[in-house]
């Protein structure tokens, strides 16, 4: 016998073109870029209709006119049975007559981080697309012109590219996260609190606001006795937590992995761009 589990989980019916969320007695209705929420005591039914009940029909509350209709097409019949089961059961009793479209709001929606990063870096991409443009029409022409097999060397040198573009950007995250929380974040000695299932080196502390937070890796030793090092987090972002390195980490880095990078660095560029040096030198 299956036993009482409790309230259910919020619900997600998909359809065509339009989501429907059900959760903390709304709906958040998703269709065509617009978010509405839809409270509960705005809405007088919900329905199944279509082919097979594969349709969920959302009806408004009216002062008298025709009520807004809200459709989600094109969905599980199954999770729209769900859907109009779980809604309806939450619909208040003794709701106004009103139009419920007054208690409908708009709530704007974040842009996926693909689409934010293209609106900020426009002329990088722009830049970033014309030049692989231009190494294409190269490799193609080594490949048509060239000694059979030398087309490679291109293909061989982007990784190297990637590889050093990749150390590149988390290199810059450590130094902009160093940089930030020096300037405007907050800094707090954690205690050593174990290790964790992949034996990596666990920190506690208590922040500002009374919350235990825990750092996993290692960092700047603050105390030995006991063993404490230094966390730092930036307010404006506090579920990112920074611990400074050692100054010696930060100096065999700067004088051992910087000139290999710069090594494969150039190495990368000189395959990638060999078709380039051809056609000059030709």
């Amino acid at each position: 016998m299956r036993g009482h589990t409790g309230m259910v989980s919020p619900l997600i019916l998909r359809g065509r073109g339009v989501t429907a969320h059900f959760e903390d007695r709304s709906v958040l209705l998703e269709q065509d870029g617009v978010h509405r929420r839809i409270p509960v005591r705005a809405i007088r039914e919900v329905r199944a209709a279509g082919a097979g009940g594969d349709t969920a029909e959302i009806e408004l509350t009216s002062a008298g006119g025709a009520p807004a209709v809200f459709v989600v097409s094109r969905s599980s019949p199954a999770a729209v049975a769900a859907f109009v089961s779980a809604v309806t059961s939450a619909l208040p009793e003794g709701r106004a007559p009103r139009d419920g479209m007054e208690l409908v709001t708009e709530e704007a929606s974040e842009a996926p981080a693909w689409r934010l990063f293209l609106a900020r870096r426009t002329g990088a991409v722009v830049a970033a697309v014309c030049v692989v443009v231009v190494w294409a029409a190269l490799v193609v022409h080594a490949a048509a012109t060239g000694a059979p097999g030398r087309w490679l060397m291109p293909v061989f040198g982007v990784p190297l590219l990637l590889g050093v573009g990749r150390f590149a950007q988390l290199g810059a995250g450590i130094a902009r996260d160093h940089r930030s929380t020096r300037r405007h974040g907050i800094t707090a000695a954690a205690d050593f609190a174990g290790r964790n299932s992949a034996n990596k080196e666990t920190w506690r502390f208590i922040d500002t606001e009374g919350r235990e937070r825990f750092y996993v890796g290692s960092g700047r030793t603050v105390s030995r006795d006991p063993r404490r090092i230094e966390v730092r987090y930036d307010p404006s972002r506090p579920d990112e937590l920074y611990a400074p390195q050692p100054a010696i980490l930060y100096v065999v880095v700067g004088a051992v992995v910087g000139p290999m990078l710069a090594g494969v660095l150039a190495l990368g560029l000189g395959l990638a761009f060999w078709p380039l040096g051809e056609a000059l030198a030709g």
